[in-house]
């Protein structure tokens, strides 16, 4: 096994593990009784990522491609049913998983009457844009804490893990020459930190966050 592939390996598991990270999310919302003041765009936006890297994955025979992101279909599969047991709005989730399906079925199609030679560049490409387009749910985030003024909603253990996958993902572009991955994921690093530093500037109210150390003082009582 030489380096590339003991490296894929790494990502490959450290990918399984990260998949486990929105559990927390979901103990919130059963505490909570309600997803209020979350968004299932976080769930969706991954979902369209990970099927465009899929299929790409297919088309180049990518092993480590077709099972971190198989996988990871699978466990954003399990968080948005978790999402749909306690959301109260239910009709919005739908509309969304709604669109998921007709994008795909466009791009498949678009994709399908293409050359056996050009089809994988141009799903590359479609895949690196899906990349980008997922940085739309962290823009959403960012807005939501600058609208909020805190961080509360925002779990600390996502945007940690997903800093670092990032840059796994980065590392694994750059050492098996896939400039489509390295491309795709420069946008996603920039809302990743973004994201982290909002921590410092709104931090949570009910809860520290790990690492930084940062939560809100609470607010004096007039005696």
């Amino acid at each position: 096994m030489d380096f590339l592939q003991l490296f894929g390996t790494w990502i490959f598991l450290i990918s399984l593990a990260f998949m486990f990270l929105p559990m927390a999310q979901v103990k919130d919302w059963r505490a909570r009784g309600t997803t209020d003041g979350f968004s299932s765009v976080h769930l969706i936006l991954p979902v369209f990522m990970m099927g465009c890297w899929l299929r790409h994955g297919l088309m180049t025979s990518d092993k480590v491609n077709i099972a971190v992101n198989l996988m990871g279909i699978v466990s954003c599969s399990f968080y948005i049913v978790a999402f749909g047991v306690y959301t109260r709005n239910k009709t919005n989730l739908y509309k969304q998983l709604g669109a998921l399906g007709a994008i795909f079925i466009a791009i498949f199609a678009y994709v399908g009457t293409l050359s056996a030679e050009d089809a994988p560049h141009a799903m590359g490409k479609i895949a690196a844009v899906a990349q980008n387009a997922g940085i739309f749910g962290g823009i959403y985030q960012i807005k939501s804490v600058l609208d909020k003024k805190t961080t509360e909603y925002m779990p600390s253990s996502m945007q940690f893990g997903i800093l670092f996958i990032l840059i796994q993902w980065t590392i694994f572009g750059l050492l098996s020459g896939n400039m489509y991955m390295v491309a795709s994921r420069i946008p996603g690093l920039i809302v990743s930190f973004i994201s982290i530093s909002l921590y410092v500037v709104y931090p949570p109210i009910t809860w520290r966050v790990p690492i930084l150390g940062t939560q809100q003082a609470p607010e004096k009582k007039n005696e």
